[in-house]
Formats: structure tokens, sequence, C-alpha cells
């Protein structure tokens, strides 16, 4: 029987500490039902020595695309996507760490056997290096409670960009629209108001690092909070918010929980958060150029 084929995309800007690893963890996955054609990296315009490590593999499935000038991550999946034809479009961030051999299998199986069109991995929160980065990841283990409690996980805040699949029928008419921000979130969107499916891959899990600093958790933040009104200029406002309610019987006991164990870090990321929503009313972080939270892309094994 014809294997099902894959491409795996990753946009890459400035990516050298960590995309050779990637590279290599995914020469080394175990697939059954489907055949990797082949890895597309697109070059967001790179500065630094991501093409040097790419091009040192050696490996013939590999494919570079150069950006000459920085577009961003929109345009990037949106190159990736015009540059394939495999049934099942993978993309993955490059600064992300995949310690499972059948990641990939497990991210693609919604969509082999449960006829979705969109997935995305479970991300996982790599190993804290300082109090700041402690209290940010006590909040992702809260959030990530409540959302996987929702509909099986099958909602907007489980939709990661770090690691998704997408199938053929769906990649093939979608585009991000130029300079998004909340790109993960568009995807999701797009998926269920244009009616296709999708499904928390929940067993598909990949590794990042959390901002280590507050400035650089507090560029990624605001400009979060102000994408919201990108997403509510393309999808209407009683859509997003249709999408992303959350009730509150499955809310509440799982912050009270977190309240009761962690009663000090909850108070100060709850302190942080007001500060990000402050902020966001006085500084447009959306209409500038976008900067790398450098703290997120060191290596992960030295």
């Amino acid at each position: 029987m014809k294997k099902i084929t894959l491409t795996i995309g990753i946009p890459a800007y400035n990516e050298a500490e960590n995309i050779g690893a990637l590279l290599v963890s995914l020469n080394r996955q175990q697939l059954t039902a489907a055949v990797i054609e082949k890895v597309i990296v697109y070059s967001d315009a790179s500065t630094d020595n991501t093409l040097t490590v790419v091009k040192r593999l050696k490996n013939s499935i590999i494919q570079v695309i150069l950006g000459k000038k920085r577009m961003g991550k929109a345009n990037a999946m949106n190159m990736i996507m015009k540059h394939t034809t495999s049934d099942i479009l993978v993309i993955l961030d490059a600064d992300i760490l995949i310690r499972d051999v059948r990641m990939i299998e497990r991210l693609v199986e919604p969509i082999l056997k449960k006829n979705a069109d969109l997935a995305s991995a479970r991300v996982k929160e790599y190993w804290t290096k300082s109090k700041f980065e402690e209290i940010l990841k006590i909040s992702m283990l809260l959030k990530k409670d409540i959302f996987e409690a929702y509909k099986q996980g099958n909602n907007i805040y489980t939709c990661h960009g770090r690691g998704r699949a997408f199938s053929k029928k769906l990649y093939s008419v979608m585009r991000f629209t130029e300079n998004i921000v909340a790109e993960d979130a568009y995807a999701y969107l797009y998926t269920v108001y244009s009616n296709f499916k999708y499904i928390f891959a929940k067993d598909a899990n990949i590794h990042y690092r959390l901002p280590g600093t507050f400035k650089d958790h507090q560029k990624q933040s605001v400009r979060f909070i102000q994408s919201y009104k990108q997403l509510a200029d393309e999808f209407g406002e009683e859509f997003i918010k249709r999408e992303t309610r959350l009730p509150m019987h499955i809310v509440v006991p799982i912050v009270l929980k977190y309240c009761l164990k962690y009663p000090l870090t909850l108070f100060l990321y709850m302190s942080i958060l007001v500060y990000m929503r402050i902020r966001s009313l006085f500084v447009n972080e959306i209409s500038q150029k976008w900067v790398i939270a450098k703290s997120t892309k060191t290596a992960f094994i030295k």
C-alpha cells in the first residue's frame, strides 16, 4: 500500500543554535503509515549561521528557500505551502526540541485516522533556569490543565504554532494574512470558520523554552494581547468570542487548586498579566518590527 507523504516545513529566522539538532531529530523519526518526502527550511533573511548549519548536514531531502527580506512567520508559512504537494504538511518552529522518535507519527495521526484537517502538538516547557521562568511555567501548567479539559483539548488554546499538521485539503486553500501575529490562532479560526476539522494531538509532545527575562516576556505578551484586533477584523468579534469563551465550571476549580498550591506564584503572575494588559493600551507592538526574544533561542543541549 502506498504510504502517505509528508513535507516538514520549518520557518527560520536566526535559528543557528537549535535548527541543526531539530533536523537530526527529524531524521531519526520512526514512521509506519507515512514517509517524509522533503523538509523545507525557509530562511526569513537570517543574518546568523542558520544556513551554514543546515547545509552542513548534506541531507538530500532538505530544501532551502531564501527570503531576501525579512517578512515574518506568516509569509514564511505561505511560501512553504506554495512549495509542497505532499498529502500532509507539518510545520515546526525551529527552536523546539523533539525527544520522542514517534512524535511526527503521533502528530499526523488525527489526520490519518480521524479525518482531521488540522492537528497540533502538545507543548512542554523545557527546564527552567530562573525564578521568573518558574513563575511562567506554573502559569502555563495552570492554563494547560484548563485548556485540555475543555472539549477534550479540541479548542483554540491548544493550537500551538510550535508544531502543527495540515491536511492537503486545508493547506491548499489556506493562506495567512500578511503581518498576522497570532498565526497559530489564525490557523485554528480559519479551520473552524471554513468548516474544516481540528483535533488536538495530545500524545505528540515537543519541548520549548520560556522567555528567560521579563523584557522578553513583555515583548511576546503585549504583542499577543494586541493581536486580538487583527483576528477580530478577519473573522468577526462574535466568532472570536465564541471560540475563546471558557466555561466557568472548568476554570474555577482548576484556578482554585493552583491558588492553594502556589499562592505567591499565582499572585506574581497575575500582577505581571495586569501590567501587560495596561502596557498594551499605550505601546503598539503590532506596528513595530518584531524583535526576537533571545532567551527562548538558546540551545537546549550545550
